[in-house]
């Protein structure tokens, strides 16, 4: 599922253009990097805030509108400013490398050849 609204799905987690970001978009970008500095998951951030973790997920991925009073609550409770939840730079943007996860061969149990005989 792309990431941002109107974005390729063969390359879902990049946007070429910050113009084309959404605030929405510009909030769940600013959220995960304060997530990620402070090594907090959805669930640490609700509590800190007192939402619900559905409700922070879905801003978190820039899918729910949320009024003014919760973003004043969000620069309150987290100490930063209204642009730092909104500032987004052309590295976040980029896809993330992850890496390739590689299977395990089994070891197949050592056979004698006394015992194929």
């Amino acid at each position: 599922m792309p990431r941002f609204k109107g974005a390729n799905t063969a390359d879902a987690t990049t946007k070429k253009d910050l113009g084309e970001l959404t605030f929405q978009d510009r909030l769940a970008v600013g959220l995960e990097r304060i997530k990620t500095e402070r090594g907090w998951k959805n669930k640490d951030l609700a509590a800190k805030l007192g939402v619900t973790e559905g409700y922070m997920s879905e801003v978190a991925r820039g899918k729910r509108d949320i009024k003014l009073t919760m973003l004043d609550k969000m620069t309150r409770e987290l100490k930063v400013s209204i642009y730092e939840l909104f500032e987004v730079s052309e590295e976040e943007l980029q896809p993330k490398t992850r890496p390739v996860a590689r299977r395990s061969k089994k070891k197949m149990p050592e056979r004698h050849l006394s015992e194929s005989l």
